[in-house]
């Protein structure tokens, strides 16, 4: 009996410490840069300490406000899965430097398409640019 109350008590606590997404909408303001997300493909999500979610527009706006935010209390970093349009954890995604189209200006901004596949990744890649990994994106954005 003390074995069922363990295991019952044990999935419990499991299952509330598991951290989800709140779907990130087009118009929700960027933590990173207070620009309105417009293309919720490519939106990010960070989970802070006290589990409150905050929207970023990309990927790379993510990695230069973790960057720049060293000391902030993190418990999930999540990405939009490209191919699925799904929100994955960032360790579980590969990264390809892309140009992201900005609604209202001529010309895009380079950035990083999430993918939780690499088969996915390498796909999209155009010839030998690099996949990466979110330590490798971080590294590679300027604050």
């Amino acid at each position: 009996m003390k074995k069922l109350y363990a295991f019952v008590i044990g999935t419990t606590l499991l299952a509330c410490a598991s951290v989800q997404p709140v779907a990130v909408q087009v118009g929700d303001r960027c933590l990173g840069c207070r620009r309105a997300i417009g293309d919720v493909r490519v939106a990010a999500e960070m989970i802070d300490g006290l589990r409150a979610p905050f929207p970023f527009r990309t990927p790379g706006c993510m990695a230069r406000y973790i960057k720049g935010h060293a000391d902030q209390k993190v418990t999930a970093l999540f990405v939009t899965d490209r191919t699925s349009g799904k929100m994955v954890l960032v360790q579980d995604a590969w990264f390809v430097p892309t140009v992201i189209q900005v609604p209202d200006r001529k010309f895009g901004e380079n950035d990083y398409a999430a993918f939780r596949s690499k088969a996915d990744a390498d796909a999209f890649r155009p010839g030998n640019a690099p996949m990466l990994r979110w330590p490798q994106v971080v590294a590679d954005v300027t604050e």
